[in-house]
């Protein structure tokens, strides 16, 4: 990778932190070793770290950062086969872009941290940028059904959680899913937590003050 990943440590670090504030201190990250990521070459995403999300003292589940390279995703073929379906253009037709089943996840979050030009090393992370497109299933086809983060054109980019998967109006939306990176030029990073079914039921506010805004509509 082009872009050293210990000079992303700090920014990490301070937009977990902001995520943390957001969440009027309900929410506590180990953002040291959060912003640590490290290469992921088995899987179809660039690097990655796990660590414990802690919700008014009681650990709630794990926080993921994640980086995505251009044409990284988060899919597999463990609940459906590639070769029983159809993928939509402007995607690969490869394993990464298979949605997975959300079972027993209540809701999940998707933390936007920054995004940082690969062409140009020197160049300083945008906090807060990042732009990803949501993959689910109509029938058998494997097409976007929604936009997390900011779109390409926001000015001012301010912290922003997105639901993946969870439910509006009763009714169940992003399960399964898989997250792919479609930005040409960037290396982007950001969070991901997601909130059991059990723990949801204990905690129910978990992501309430980090005002989490549904998909974009494709």
């Amino acid at each position: 990778m082009s872009v050293s990943l210990e000079g992303l440590e700090d920014p990490i670090r301070s937009a977990l932190q902001t995520y943390q504030e957001l969440s009027a201190g309900n929410l506590e990250f180990d953002t040291d070793d959060a912003c640590r990521l490290e290469l992921t070459p088995t899987k179809p995403n660039s690097a990655r770290s796990e660590t414990n999300a802690v919700f008014q003292g009681e650990q709630v589940g794990k926080l993921y950062v994640i980086a995505f390279k251009p044409g990284d995703g988060t899919g597999n073929d463990v609940d459906y086969k590639l070769e029983d379906l159809s993928v939509d253009s402007p995607y690969p037709r490869a394993e990464l872009v298979v949605p997975r089943n959300k079972t027993g996840v209540h809701s999940e979050g998707h933390l936007t941290i920054l995004s940082h030009q690969l062409a140009d090393v020197h160049a300083e992370p945008q906090l807060f940028v990042g732009t990803y497109d949501l993959l689910g299933l109509v029938k058998s086809f494997v097409k976007k059904i929604g936009q997390l983060g900011h779109s390409e054109t926001q000015k001012r980019p301010e912290p922003r959680t997105t639901f993946t998967v969870g439910y509006k109006d009763s009714e169940r939306f992003g399960d399964p899913h898989a997250v792919y990176s479609l930005m040409p030029t960037v290396l982007q990073i950001c969070a991901f937590l997601a909130v059991s079914d059990e723990v949801h039921q204990i905690y129910p506010d978990i992501l309430d003050n980090l005002n989490p805004q549904m998909p974009t509509k494709p």
